[in-house]
């Protein structure tokens, strides 16, 4: 079991560079405002089109893609690498863009092939750069980046020995990267997860993360990652996108999230994705006024999405009117909404099933339905997933046998 989780782990540590999420399509005139650090947000917000036509280019590219402008994304981005040949980043972004493409369009189990082959194309042209620059440290980071790709895939289809040799392949070619310029400041993204991630895990883990050259460490994982936010050129989006995601989930911190998720949804206001973890950071800091006056919004942006990505919105959607309801004390619409989440269930990750069972089985608990209760705790329990849930599930059980 400790080989297992040792692998998991190392197949998992390659893949911290990928962007996360389906988006949809830019939608003008929502404006939510930001308290995300007054000067500071305002100049990340604007961190984007100035300098030279190829960061012009590249940042046409990276907004339209965060904006579900995908084709549009694929011409700024081939006009950046026809001004530069051998600018690091815009190939990485060439694959994200082409993964999150067929994500949108064709669902997740499609994209899986889809960005395989985008990888497949694009390692050649940095090994091409390599042969030309030397081991430029811009190159061995996106490179590394893009196995890292490469683990995401193979980790969701459980080819753990292909994600491990993806994985230690990529972390390698990031580590390289930084040790030789440690002002790289993308990097911080990739080695703030890895520390975060290794410091979830048991010790065995994470003393191999250490002979690989990480600290493992959760709160040292989150000090890099806010720096990359506030440092990092290009990955400022997926670390703020990231940091969020963890102080959701993980952490169990909504407090810590809701800046970060604001500082995404003001920049990009038509990523669902962004939306809806701002739309659960509103619920969660007990703010459900404000989280129903934005419903309207999450609306009209299914009114925009493809229809592919219409199965996850709705899932989505009932997820987050359950916990609205459930914090409110209407625990008859919580009840609904969860059992529609567990029927209809079909996302890549079991995030939300967990939650729809976790917030059941407090709903049957307080019902006297103890049997109906421990069914549910059990489901989130054996999830394994990591979630905040996960241990009040485990806890919750406890104190239903004890009791």
């Amino acid at each position: 079991a400790t080989l297992i989780r040792i692998m998991r782990y190392l197949a998992t540590a390659g893949s911290a560079c990928i962007l996360m999420g389906t988006l949809v399509a830019y939608l003008p005139g929502q404006s939510t405002g930001s308290n995300t650090g007054g000067s500071a947000a305002a100049m990340l917000l604007q961190r984007a089109a100035t300098g030279d036509s190829k960061s012009v280019r590249l940042w046409e590219g990276i907004d339209a893609m965060y904006s579900y402008r995908f084709h549009q994304s694929e011409t700024a981005l081939e006009a950046a690498l026809a001004l530069d040949s051998l600018e690091a980043v815009v190939p990485f972004v060439a694959v994200a863009n082409q993964w999150l493409m067929s994500l949108t369009e064709h669902g997740y189990r499609a994209s899986h092939e889809a960005m395989l082959q985008a990888i497949d194309a694009t390692i050649p042209m940095y090994e091409s750069m390599l042969s030309s620059e030397g081991r430029r440290p811009e190159i061995l980071l996106y490179l590394g980046s893009t196995y890292g790709l490469k683990t995401r895939v193979h980790l969701a289809d459980k080819s753990w020995l292909a994600g491990l040799y993806a994985g230690i392949k990529g972390w390698r070619m990031i580590r390289k990267a930084y040790a030789a310029d440690t002002t790289l400041a993308d990097a911080y993204l990739p080695i703030g997860v890895f520390s975060y991630y290794a410091g979830l895990q048991s010790r065995p883990v994470q003393l191999v993360a250490r002979i690989f050259g990480l600290q493992p460490d959760r709160e040292v994982g989150l000090r890099i990652l806010r720096r990359a936010v506030e440092e990092a050129p290009h990955a400022w989006i997926e670390a703020a996108s990231t940091l969020a995601i963890i102080y959701l989930y993980l952490e169990n911190d909504p407090h810590a999230a809701f800046p970060y998720t604001q500082l995404i949804v003001v920049r990009y206001p038509g990523n669902y994705y962004f939306n809806f973890l701002f739309a659960e950071a509103l619920v969660r800091n007990g703010r459900l006024k404000e989280a129903r006056e934005f419903l309207p919004a999450l609306k009209s942006l299914f009114m925009t999405s493809h229809p592919t990505q219409r199965i996850e919105w709705t899932l989505k959607y009932a997820s987050l009117e359950a916990a609205l309801s459930f914090q409110a004390g209407d625990l008859d619409t919580a009840l609904e909404r969860c059992q529609w989440v567990i029927d209809n269930y079909d996302m890549e990750f079991d995030w939300h099933l967990g939650f729809a069972h976790n917030i059941r089985g407090q709903i049957r608990e307080s019902r006297g339905d103890l049997d109906g209760a421990r069914d549910d705790y059990r489901i989130v329990a054996g999830l394994g997933n990591r979630t905040f849930v996960t241990a009040e599930a485990r806890a919750a059980l406890q104190r239903l046998r004890m009791n």
